[in-house]
C-alpha cells in the first residue's frame, strides 16, 4: 500500500533516524512544528490527540493541517494518535488522513486485535495506514489513562501484528506517557529484535528520554517517536511568561511561542536523526 505516513516511516526504518510524531495543539503548534522540520531537513508527523481532533472537528482540522503542510519543503504526515472510538478514526480516514492509531491496548489480546483488525480492513480499503499498540504504556495521553504498565513481549508483538494486519507497531517498552519520575528502565532487547521484522516501530512517552535514549533505540530500529508532554510544557509556559507582559500583541504572543516552542521540537528531531543536542 502507497502511503504517505508509511513511506515516511519505512524511509526512516531504512535509515535508522526516527520521525519525530509529534501532538500538535492548534495551528500556531503545528506551524511551529512544520517550520522546525523544514529548518532541521526531515520529515515529520502531525499527531493530534483525540480531544484536540473533537476540539476542532474532524474535517475543519484536517483542513487547517492540509494546508499548512501544502507548500512545506519537507513530507509531512497526518495522523490520530491514540483513538478507541471506531466512529471517529472511520471519520478521520474518510477525510483524507494519511493515518490512525487504534489503541486497544487494554483489553484482552483476542479483543484488541479484532478491533484493531476492523479498523485496518476499513482504512487500507481506503489507502489509509493503521498503528496498533501491544502491552500497556502507563501515564496519561489526552483521554487515556493507565496506573500500571505491561511490557509486551515479542511473542505477542508478532502474533498481534500477524493477525491484525497493522502498519507499525507500538510495544510497550518501559516508557510513559507524562513526566518520568525516575529514569526509565527500556527494554532494548525488545526493541532490537523487532527492529529486524519488517513493520517499523513506534515509541511513545518520548518527552524525557535522554539523548543516549534516543540514539540507542533509532540504531536498533525505532521508526517513529512520539512527543507530546515536552510541546505542551514548552508552549504553555512560554504564554505564561510573556503574558506577564501588559504591552505584549497577539501577533507577538503567537510569534513567541512558536519560535521557543519550535526550536525544541527542531532539536528533538536532530536529536532522532543522529545529532547530539541538548533537549
Amino acid at each position: 500500500m502507497s502511503n504517505l505516513f508509511m513511506d515516511i516511516l519505512l524511509q526512516a526504518k531504512k535509515d535508522k533516524k526516527a520521525v519525530a510524531s509529534i501532538n500538535i495543539l492548534n495551528y500556531n503548534t503545528a506551524k511551529a512544528v512544520i517550520e522546525a522540520a523544514e529548518r532541521a531537513k526531515r520529515d515529520v508527523i502531525l499527531q493530534p490527540s483525540t480531544g484536540t481532533v473533537k476540539r476542532y472537528g474532524v474535517k475543519p482540522m484536517f483542513r487547517m493541517l492540509d494546508g499548512l503542510r501544502e507548500d512545506a519543503s519537507v513530507r509531512v504526515a497526518l495522523h490520530l494518535d491514540h483513538c478507541r472510538e471506531a466512529e471517529l478514526a472511520k471519520a478521520c480516514v474518510d477525510a483524507g488522513w494519511d493515518a490512525v492509531m487504534m489503541d486497544f491496548s487494554a483489553l484482552p489480546m483476542l479483543e484488541n486485535v479484532a478491533k484493531t483488525l476492523e479498523m485496518v480492513e476499513y482504512a487500507h480499503s481506503r489507502g489509509v495506514a493503521v498503528e496498533g499498540e501491544v502491552g500497556v504504556i502507563s501515564g496519561v495521553e489526552d483521554e487515556i489513562s493507565h496506573d500500571a504498565a505491561h511490557q509486551a513481549t515479542f511473542e505477542d508483538t508478532m502474533a498481534f501484528i500477524e493477525k491484525s494486519g497493522v502498519d507499525a507497531i507500538a510495544p510497550s517498552i518501559g516508557t510513559a506517557h507524562g513526566i518520568y519520575k525516575g529514569v526509565p528502565v527500556l527494554n532494548y532487547a525488545l526493541v532490537e529484535q523487532l527492529g529486524k521484522e519488517r513493520t517499523p516501530i513506534v515509541v511513545h512517552g518520548g518527552t524525557g528520554l535522554s539523548v543516549e535514549a534516543f540514539h540507542r533505540l533509532t540504531a536498533l530500529g525505532a521508526a517513529k517517536i512520539n512527543i507530546s508532554t515536552a510541546l505542551k510544557e514548552i508552549y504553555l509556559g512560554e504564554l505564561r511568561r510573556l503574558l506577564q507582559d501588559p504591552k505584549i500583541s497577539p501577533v507577538k504572543l503567537d510569534e513567541e511561542v512558536e519560535k521557543t516552542a519550535g526550536a525544541l521540537m527542531e532539536r528533538h528531531m536532530r536529536v532522532f536523526a543522529g545529532e547530539t543536542l541538548e533537549l
